[in-house]
C-alpha cells in the first residue's frame, strides 16, 4: 500500500471563514463597500492556494494554518481597508452640483454615466443651468467653462483600482433648463437610464446607451434637430413627439427597441437592415418600398410631404433584438 494522504483541512476553513465574513457583511459588522478591497488584493489568493498545494497536502495541520491565515488576513483588510487606503476606490461618495446660467445664451452638456441609476428632467428653476445629485465611486470630473457659450463635462474617473457599486440606492439625478439652446452628449453606463428630456430646448442630441436600460423621451422643436441614439444590450424605450421637426438617426444592439409615437404624427420610416431581431410597424405607416422579408425598407405617414413639422427616422442597422412602433 502507498504512503497514507493527509486529508487538508485549508477548504473547510476557508469556507467556515467565508461563511462568517458574509454574515458579518450582512449585520453591517462590516461595510458593504469596504469589500471593493478583495478586487485590489486578487494576487494574493494565488498565494494562498500556492501554499495550500505545497503545506496543506502533506499536513493536515499545515493546511489549517494556511486556512486561518487566510481568513485572517481577508477580515483585517475588510475591516483596516478603507484607513489603510485599500478601499478608497469602494466608498461611495455623494456630491451635489449646481451652475447658475448668468451670462449664457447655449450651452453643450457631455455627460458619462457609471453603473449607477440616471434619471435626468427638465429644471423649474429659471435662473440655474444644471443640478445634481451624484452618488460615486472613485473621483467625480466636473468641468465647467465658457461664458455665453457655456461648456460642460461630468463624468466619473476610476481612481486606478476596481471597485464595485455595492449601494443599491446610489443614483444620479441630474436636471437641466428648459430655458436655454443645450446641445447634449450622453454616454451609457451599466446602469438603467430614466431621461425625460421633453421639456427641453435641444439643438443636438447623442447618446451610446450601453449596458443599462434606457427609457427616453425627446422633446418637439421649433428648430429642425438632429438625435443619433447608439443602442445597447439593455432595451431601448423611446418616445418621440407629435410636432416639431426631428431626424433620428438609431442603431440597436441585442436589446429590444420600442418607439412610441403619438398618432397624426407625420414620420418617415428607414430601415436599412434589421439583422436577426423581428421588425413591427403599425398600419398609419404605408409601404414605401420593403425587401423580400419585409423587415428592411420605407415606409411613410399619408401626407408625411405636405406637413408642416416631420419625423424621420432613420435605422442603420437594428441589432439583434426586436423592433417596435406604437
Amino acid at each position: 500500500m502507498g504512503p497514507k494522504s493527509n486529508r487538508s483541512l485549508f477548504w473547510p476553513i476557508v469556507l467556515i471563514g467565508v461563511g462568517v465574513i458574509w454574515l458579518l457583511g450582512a449585520m453591517g459588522v462590516i461595510p458593504n463597500a469596504n469589500f471593493a478591497v478583495l478586487l485590489s488584493l486578487w494576487p494574493i489568493v494565488l498565494i494562498i492556494i500556492g501554499l495550500d498545494i505545497l503545506i496543506g497536502r502533506k499536513s493536515a495541520f499545515g493546511g489549517a494554518i494556511v486556512g486561518l491565515l487566510a481568513v485572517a488576513l481577508v477580515a483585517f483588510a475588510l475591516i483596516a481597508g478603507p484607513s489603510l487606503g485599500l478601499a478608497t476606490s469602494g466608498t461611495l461618495k455623494t456630491e451635489a452640483l449646481a451652475s447658475e446660467i448668468g451670462e449664457a445664451v447655449t450651452a453643450d452638456i457631455n455627460i458619462n454615466f457609471s453603473s449607477q441609476p440616471v434619471s435626468m428632467v427638465a429644471l423649474d428653476d429659471k435662473t440655474s443651468l444644471l443640478k445634481g445629485e451624484i452618488d460615486y465611486y472613485g473621483t467625480l470630473r466636473y468641468v465647467e467653462s465658457g461664458s455665453t457659450s457655456r461648456r460642460i463635462t461630468l463624468e466619473q474617473v476610476s481612481s486606478g483600482t476596481w471597485s464595485i457599486p455595492w449601494d443599491p440606492n446610489a443614483s444620479w439625478d441630474i436636471s437641466l433648463t428648459p430655458y436655454l439652446p443645450i446641445g447634449l452628449t450622453l454616454d451609457g453606463g451599466s446602469g438603467s437610464a430614466d431621461l425625460d428630456l421633453s421639456q427641453l430646448r435641444l439643438t443636438a442630441f447623442a447618446i451610446d446607451q450601453g449596458s443599462g436600460s434606457l427609457r427616453l423621451r425627446l422633446p418637439s422643436s421649433t428648430q429642425a434637430y438632429t438625435a443619433n441614439i447608439e443602442g445597447g444590450s439593455g432595451s431601448l424605450n423611446l418616445s418621440l413627439p407629435a410636432d416639431g421637426d426631428l431626424t433620428v438617426y438609431l442603431d440597436g444592439g441585442s436589446g429590444g427597441i420600442n418607439i412610441d409615437i403619438p398618432d397624426g404624427t407625420a414620420v418617415k420610416l428607414e430601415i436599412r437592415d434589421a439583422r436577426s431581431g423581428s421588425v413591427n410597424v403599425p398600419q398609419r405607416l404605408k409601404t414605401v418600398r420593403v425587401n423580400d422579408t419585409g423587415k428592411e425598407g420605407k415606409w411613410e405617414t399619408d401626407g408625411f410631404g405636405q406637413a408642416a413639422h416631420k419625423l424621420v427616422i432613420i435605422c442603420g442597422d437594428l441589432g439583434s433584438g426586436s423592433f417596435n412602433i406604437h
